[in-house]
Order: structure tokens, then C-alpha cells, then sequence
């Protein structure tokens, strides 16, 4: 009976440690950082009444017969689980997310917490607000952040230039004039004949048919020597009878002709006619001779243009008129005709008169027959240009060309260069920030120019234009130029060199020539003085510093230490712990390495307390304590009863 009053006892003093316990975990369930702990209970030492014995060769073996004395405390562990991250919207408020504990001294000894609630004291020190413990950095040292610090100002010393030059030209370009049509040669259909003279006679016919039209019948002369007549006399008789067909002697031989010109021309002799096979070989008796067509070159005589509707004759005049590229009016008047004061009778001729019209300098243009027997004029110069050319035939001239249907028209629109333009902003070495601007142009070879330009009232540009930006058929970069740029400012002494960094041949990451718009922009480094304005904390636990001129420094970072048994680290209040000899020794790094977490701004943790679970263990703690005075309880109503049996 002894042993069961006993056992009762040991019983209600675990579970009031229990109690004891659970009351302290939800006491601090709103507690930032705090560890909520759990209790191990043990069965004390029991009394045996019977050792065991193993089995004989006649019985079998007897477990042992033991009981007990009661519960003890085996263990009050501390989980260190990970809390919720809760916002505070306070930018030096750090919560840990993983693994680690912040590092706070008090001049004296380490103590470690999860709870960031940091901020700066009258001294600058980065402290603990609810202790006033120094934060510690990796190195072990007080964090101290100043925050009435300047930084001074840094002079500008590279420009990095990126973007995009358009692939596509559109300048510079010269002004290109293109004849709307060809010209083509046109010749017309003809039939030599032999040799002359004919054995013909006065009376005899030639039957002739010009385009399919009707039958011509030609009635030859009597020969003024009988029997004997000429090619002459013949093509005096044809032209006289005949529409449509001309007729002329060659070196004494008979050609006859149709007046166009051109494939739709043909020329055909009658079989029935009884003085063709004199004059004509039979391979030629019966069968249409047909007009060609070819492109005109350089020699095509003008008349046999394509555009010519009446032959031209030794005279004639065809006025040229027009502009030069820069503007200057051009007049002048083309004499046909091979004689002293004529100009010539073929295509080649006129282009000729062209070019000494027009080309005259670098502002003038250049006529060019080309394969296709179109007439180019372009400018000698690239740029916009006013060149304009019109061809007519002047009123008394006998010989007449369609020459509006061969117009000129603008095949390129002439155009300054290719330009892109970029302001980027650059600090002298006082810090006073100057616009600098670069402006791309590109050239005739493809090539690009840069040129830098200041505010005249700022300073001046030393350096020249720089040439020989350029870039292959994909695009990319592979003619660097010369980097250094040297500009004097007015305001400070010296001159500054500015590198500027066009990218790295081969590659895409500076400039580059795509078929793309151009967008070219640049980032100048260098800043004027500035001021601490604010001041954060990376998820790596360094300290940012941010400043009034826009830069941004590393003002330090913030420690982290591990442990290799961090449920071993003894509770001194305060949430923050101390090392004992079952924690083992700190490890101090920063955060997100190893296996230390990563610091959250604005947020602190918040206790790992499960309240459900809280409650749950109450019930069982309240339900042990019960069980347990209701032992004693009927212990004590026993041993009544064994006294009043005295």
C-alpha cells in the first residue's frame, strides 16, 4: 500500500511539471522567437519480487516480477522549430528564415536570438531595441552604420554604349533617276535580193504584201537597157506603187523594207509575181521576212528606237532639260546629225550630251545605259537631292520620239546618312553632372561614325570624329574604333578621358547592326557627392547603404551562427539564448551560406507554439493529475479500513 501512495505522489508531481510546462508555452504564444517546450516523463526504479529464470530441462523459463515506484522528469526539451515570418512593414526588422541566430553582445559575452527587432542607437551602433546588445557582423565586430555619411564624388572614366543600328539603309543613299521603260532596238523587216542587174523587161510584176495586207501589185518600167534593169530603176518603181514598204538600192542589189519597225513588221513576196525570181533567191520567194526587236545599246541609231515614230534627219533637235542634285537648273539642246556642229546620231551620243550637261563636280549626276536598256542618272553626292531630267523633240524638228512614255521617275529618294542619337549624363571629377551626346552616322562604305558633342557653354570635345564602327553581314560587331574620348570642361582643370565601350567583337552584348529600328542608349559610371538616404538588409545579410546621387555601398553584414546542436542552447530570457556544454561551439558566417538561413526584411518571427496542441496536452496533464489523487484517495479509504478493524 506504501508503494501506491508513493506512486500517486511521484504522479501529481509530474503532471503539475507538465502543467507547469504547458502554462509557460501559452504564456508566450504571442511571444517573437519563442521556443516552446515539451516534457519526457520516465518510470522511476520498480522493486522485483522475482528475478527472472531461464528455462530447465524439466521446466520452462519465468519472466521477471517487478513494481514500480512512480513517474519522474526524464527530459524538458526546447523545439527549435522554425516560427512564422511575420511583416512589421520596419525595414530593420529581420526575420531568419532556416537555419541560425543573430549575434547581439553586450560588451561582455555573445548571446544569440531569432528575433531581428534592430535598429540604429545615438551612437550609431546597429543594437537589439529590446536589450540594447550590439549586433555583430561575421568578423565578430560591433555593426556600426553612420548615418550622416557622405560619399565624395567620382569623375566619369567609361561610357558604355549599346543598342541597335539599323541593318536596313536608308542613308546615306544618292538620288537615283530610272527611264520608266527600256529602250529597245527596233529594226524592220527586210528582203535583200541578188546582186543586180535583173534580166527583167518592161511590163513584168512584183506582187508585195506588207503587215498581211493586201496584195500590192508593182508594174516595172521598160529598162533603159533592154533587158537589163537596175535596182535603181526597181526601188524608183516600188516606192512610187507601193504604201507601207520602201525600196532602195544596196551596192546593186534590191532591199526591200517595211517603214515600222518592230516584231509585229513583215514583208512578203508573192510567188505569182514574174519578176521575183530574178531579182530575190527562192529561199526568199514566198516567205515573210519579220521585224526584230532587241535591247538598244550605246549604237542603236535613235531613229530605231523603240520610241521613235518618225525618223530623224541631220538637224533635228531634242532639248534636255532638268536639275542638277544641288539644285541648279540645267538647260541644253542635242543636234542630231553627224556633221560639224551636230552632236551625233545614236543613243550613246545622247547620253553623252547628258553627262556634260549634268555631271559636272561632286554635285553633279551621271547618265548610265544600262543592260536592261533603262537610263540611270545618279547623283554623284549622297544626300537629299532636287535632280530632275525631261527629253522632248523642239517643234521644227522632222524626226519625232515618244519620250513621255520613257519618263524618268525617282528610284531612290536621295538621303543624308543613317543617324542615331544618345544623351548620356557624365560627372567631371567635382561631380557636376554634363550632358554629353553621341550621335551615329553612318557611311558610304557601311562603316559608322561617332561624334561627341558637349554644350559649348560646358566644355569642349577634344577628340574628333571616330570612325570605323562596323559589323558583319549577321550583325554583330567586328570593327571596334579607337575608345578614347578626351572632352575639357570649362569649370574644372585637366582634361578628362572618357573610355567608351562599344562591346566585344563576336558578340551581341553591346552594339549590334539587326534589321531592327535603331535604339542606341549609353551608361556612364562616375556620380556626384551624396548622403546616406536609407539604409536595407539583403536576404545575403548585407547592410546596404542608399545615397541621395542614386549609388548604392555595402556598409556591412550581418553575422550568423550555427550550431551543431542548437536544442542544447540554455534560455537566459529576453529570447536569447547563451552556449552550454551540450551546444556546441557558434560558427559565425553569413546568412544563406552553408546551411545558415536567409534574412527577411521587414518581418520578425513568431513563437513556434501550437495553441491546439497546447490545449491537448493540458487535458492530458489535467486528466493525469486526476487519476493520480484518486489513487491516493482510495489508498487512504484501504488503510481506514484496515483501522477499523482493530
Amino acid at each position: 500500500m506504501q508503494n501506491a501512495l508513493v506512486s500517486a505522489l511521484s504522479g501529481l508531481r509530474v503532471n503539475q511539471k507538465y502543467l507547469d510546462v504547458i502554462g509557460n508555452n501559452l504564456a508566450n504564444a504571442n511571444t517573437n522567437g519563442f521556443k516552446a517546450s515539451r516534457v519526457s516523463f520516465v518510470e522511476m526504479f520498480g522493486q522485483a519480487y522475482r528475478p527472472a529464470s531461464g528455462p530447465t530441462g524439466l521446466s520452462g523459463g519465468r519472466n521477471p516480477s517487478e513494481i514500480g515506484s512512480g513517474a519522474g522528469i526524464g527530459s524538458v526539451d526546447v523545439r527549435m522549430v522554425q516560427g512564422s515570418l511575420l511583416n512589421t512593414g520596419r525595414s530593420l526588422d529581420l526575420g531568419l528564415q532556416g537555419e541560425g541566430y543573430f549575434v547581439v553582445s553586450d560588451g561582455n559575452q555573445n548571446f544569440y536570438t531569432r528575433v531581428g527587432a534592430f535598429g540604429v542607437d545615438a551612437n550609431d551602433n546597429f543594437v537589439d531595441l529590446r536589450t540594447g546588445f550590439r549586433v555583430q557582423n561575421t568578423s565578430g565586430q560591433d555593426i556600426r552604420i553612420q548615418l550622416n555619411t557622405v560619399i565624395p564624388a567620382q569623375a566619369s572614366t567609361n561610357v558604355e554604349l549599346q543598342g541597335n543600328l539599323p541593318a536596313v539603309v536608308s542613308g546615306p543613299l544618292s538620288e537615283l533617276l530610272t527611264t520608266d521603260q527600256p529602250f529597245r532596238d527596233f529594226q524592220p523587216a527586210r528582203l535583200t535580193g541578188n546582186a543586180g542587174p535583173y534580166a527583167l523587161v518592161g511590163g513584168e510584176t512584183l506582187l508585195l504584201r506588207a503587215n498581211f495586207g493586201a496584195t500590192q501589185i508593182i508594174t516595172l518600167p521598160v529598162p533603159a537597157v533592154p533587158g537589163a534593169m537596175t535596182a535603181a530603176e526597181i526601188a524608183t518603181a516600188v516606192n512610187a506603187q507601193a504604201t507601207g514598204i520602201t525600196a532602195v538600192d544596196s551596192g546593186g542589189s534590191l532591199v526591200l523594207q517595211t517603214n515600222g519597225s518592230g516584231a509585229a513588221q513583215n514583208v512578203f513576196i508573192d510567188p505569182l509575181s514574174t519578176g521575183a525570181t530574178a531579182m530575190f533567191a527562192p529561199a526568199s520567194i514566198g516567205v515573210a521576212a519579220v521585224g526584230t526587236e532587241s535591247v538598244a545599246n550605246s549604237t542603236t541609231l535613235l531613229s530605231d528606237l523603240s520610241t521613235n515614230t518618225i525618223n530623224y534627219v541631220p538637224g533635228d533637235q531634242i532639248r534636255i532639260t532638268g536639275s542638277r542634285p544641288d539644285g541648279t537648273p540645267v538647260s541644253g539642246i542635242f543636234v542630231f546629225g553627224s556633221g560639224v556642229g551636230q552632236d551625233g546620231t545614236t543613243l550613246g551620243a545622247l547620253l553623252g550630251k547628258m553627262n556634260t550637261m549634268f555631271n559636272s563636280g561632286t554635285g553633279g549626276a551621271t547618265a548610265t545605259l544600262n543592260t536592261d536598256g533603262t537610263i540611270s542618272m545618279l547623283a554623284n553626292a549622297t544626300g537629299e537631292a532636287a535632280l530632275t531630267i525631261t527629253i522632248q523633240d523642239l517643234p521644227a524638228s522632222v524626226g519625232r520620239s515618244n519620250w513621255s512614255s520613257n519618263f524618268f521617275r525617282t528610284i531612290t529618294q536621295g538621303a543624308d546618312p543613317d543617324a542615331e542619337t544618345v544623351t548620356t549624363t557624365v560627372y567631371d571629377s567635382a561631380g557636376q553632372a554634363h550632358a554629353v551626346s553621341f550621335a551615329f552616322a553612318r557611311r558610304d562604305d557601311g562603316t559608322w561614325d561617332v561624334t561627341a558633342s558637349v554644350d559649348p557653354l560646358e566644355g569642349t570635345v577634344i577628340t574628333p570624329t571616330i570612325s570605323g564602327l562596323g559589323f558583319d553581314q549577321n550583325g554583330t560587331l567586328n570593327m571596334v574604333p579607337p575608345n578614347l574620348l578626351q572632352v575639357q570642361w570649362n569649370t574644372v582643370p585637366g582634361v578628362q578621358n572618357l573610355s567608351l565601350d562599344f562591346g566585344t567583337a563576336g558578340q551581341t552584348s553591346g552594339m549590334t547592326q539587326f534589321g531592327l529600328p535603331g535604339s542606341v542608349f549609353g551608361v556612364a559610371d562616375g556620380y556626384t557627392a551624396g548622403s546616406l538616404s536609407s539604409v536595407a538588409v539583403r536576404g545575403d545579410g548585407i547592410i546596404e547603404g542608399f545615397y541621395s546621387n542614386g549609388q548604392i555601398l555595402d556598409l556591412d553584414d550581418i553575422g550568423v551562427a550555427l550550431f551543431e546542436n542548437s536544442a542544447g542552447l540554455s534560455s537566459v530570457g529576453d529570447s536569447l539564448w547563451q552556449i552550454s556544454g551540450n551546444s556546441g561551439d557558434p560558427v559565425i558566417t553569413s546568412a544563406q551560406t552553408a546551411s545558415a538561413g536567409s534574412i527577411v526584411a521587414g518581418t520578425l518571427e513568431g513563437s513556434n507554439v501550437d495553441i491546439a496542441e497546447e490545449f491537448v496536452r493540458l487535458i492530458e496533464a489535467q486528466r493525469g493529475f486526476q487519476a493520480n489523487a484518486r489513487i491516493i484517495t482510495t489508498a487512504d479509504e484501504v488503510l481506514q479500513e484496515l483501522v477499523n478493524l482493530v
